[in-house]
């Protein structure tokens, strides 16, 4: 129970980051066609590759304006319950061809080799794949990318994505307590520059197409321990800058009655387990010689009780 209390606040924080994602993702989804089904605009939106009127394509891909692998993605389940395989191929191909500028020839052979990738990688898997974990299978991915398309074509395909999961695990890498000494302005400052070198030729796109909740989530969790040793008012006054900085004053309004929501369920559900430990601790202590079938329905017991579980 004192452990709980003890990390109330950070708990409490975390809720607010998450619901600074959830409550812009909730906002911007859309049921049109344009936006295939379980494609996330997260971490940051690219133009489609058809709506494109430049000259130069790839440079768009290039610069992290396009996001070439998500593009075919999206391209494909465009076509779920109206295609087949090979007709929707078709389709992307056709698509391809009425392409503005010079870039068309160079983009279906990339599509082609695209093709022949994902069919190798069918056939070749290692029998042991399933067993591996998550950084296991993407680090054998990267290998095979690149030794497939070679290091050009698969940075023009892959290379934004790839940068991406980089920035994410850098970001994580801030929890640990190589930065815990850090400053909220120093943790900024150090995330600033390596998020700089991580995304490279994406950089400038990244920044002037993160949307504001990516921008406020990331800030948050980077000055949290600041947040944490503030007095109240002080905190308090912080977070609404901070709002006010990312999302403007209406909008900063609006997330904060939403963030204020949050936490009160948060600290009713934190006040709810508490009840439940200590009603636990005190049955256990009144009962030491209950069998453990009795004991564990007991507390089971408690627990619809008190957590409604």
């Amino acid at each position: 129970m004192e452990n709980l209390k003890r990390y109330r606040w950070p708990l409490l924080m975390v809720a607010v980051a998450l619901l600074g994602y959830r409550l812009f993702f909730a906002g911007s989804a859309t049921s049109t066609k344009d936006t295939a089904p379980g494609i996330e605009r997260f971490p940051y939106p690219t133009d489609r590759l058809q709506e494109s009127q430049g000259e130069y394509i790839l440079k768009e891909i290039q610069e992290g304006k396009i996001d070439l692998s998500l593009e075919l993605v999206r391209l494909r389940r465009d076509c779920a319950g109206e295609l087949d395989e090979a007709q929707c191929h078709d389709k992307i191909r056709q698509l391809i061809q009425d392409l503005p500028g010079k870039d068309k020839a160079r983009l279906l052979e990339i599509f082609e080799q695209y093709l022949q990738f994902e069919e190798k990688m069918r056939q070749n898997l290692p029998a042991n794949f399933a067993q591996l974990t998550n950084q296991e299978k993407y680090k054998l991915m990267k290998k095979a990318r690149r030794e497939f398309f070679g290091e050009t074509n698969a940075n023009m395909i892959f290379g934004l994505e790839e940068a991406r999961i980089t920035l994410q695990e850098e970001q994580a890498k801030f929890n640990s307590p190589e930065y815990a000494n850090l400053t909220g302005a120093e943790r900024l400052r150090l995330y600033d520059e390596r998020k700089k070198e991580i995304l490279g030729p994406y950089f400038q796109a990244t920044i002037e197409r993160e949307p504001p909740d990516i921008k406020y989530g990331t800030e948050l969790m980077l000055t949290q321990p600041d947040l944490a040793r503030m007095p109240e008012s002080e905190r308090t006054r912080a977070l609404a800058e901070l709002r006010v900085k990312h999302f403007g004053p209406v909008e900063a309004q609006r997330l904060e009655q939403q963030e204020k929501q949050a936490l009160r369920a948060d600290s009713e559900a934190l006040a709810k387990m508490d009840q439940f430990l200590a009603a636990e601790k005190e049955y256990l202590r009144n009962n030491p010689a209950q069998g453990d079938a009795e004991r564990q329905a007991a507390i089971e017991e408690l627990r619809r009780k008190y957590l409604g579980q």
